[in-house]
């Protein structure tokens, strides 16, 4: 399965990666790792996380309170990262982001 990240996605990422860096040395690239590994854990069994509205999937980030929003294509051949927001923001948040 392929994965496409939403430029949006990319754009919270470093947000959230700055203000942890700024917190204390390295919990940037902390959160950083985090991240990553979420995204690995999402890609070996996307399916795995129930869907919501308009086919969104929501996975928690480890030791981060972050959310990470994805849905799989229509085709079913790619994973579509949405957003990687924090747990405390408007569930509305990012929802307009679409892959397809």
């Amino acid at each position: 399965m392929h994965r496409w990240f939403h430029p949006g996605f990319e754009t919270d990422l470093i947000e959230a990666a700055r203000y942890y860096q700024k917190q204390r040395p390295a919990l940037g690239a902390e959160f950083l790792d985090e991240a990553e590994k979420a995204v690995e854990t999402v890609m070996l069994a996307p399916e795995r996380w129930p869907a919501r509205h308009g086919g969104v999937r929501r996975f928690l980030v480890e030791r981060f309170p972050y959310v990470i929003r994805y849905r799989i294509s229509s085709r079913g051949d790619t994973v579509q990262f949405l957003s990687i927001l924090h747990g405390a923001r408007h569930p509305e948040s990012g929802r307009e982001r679409t892959g397809d």
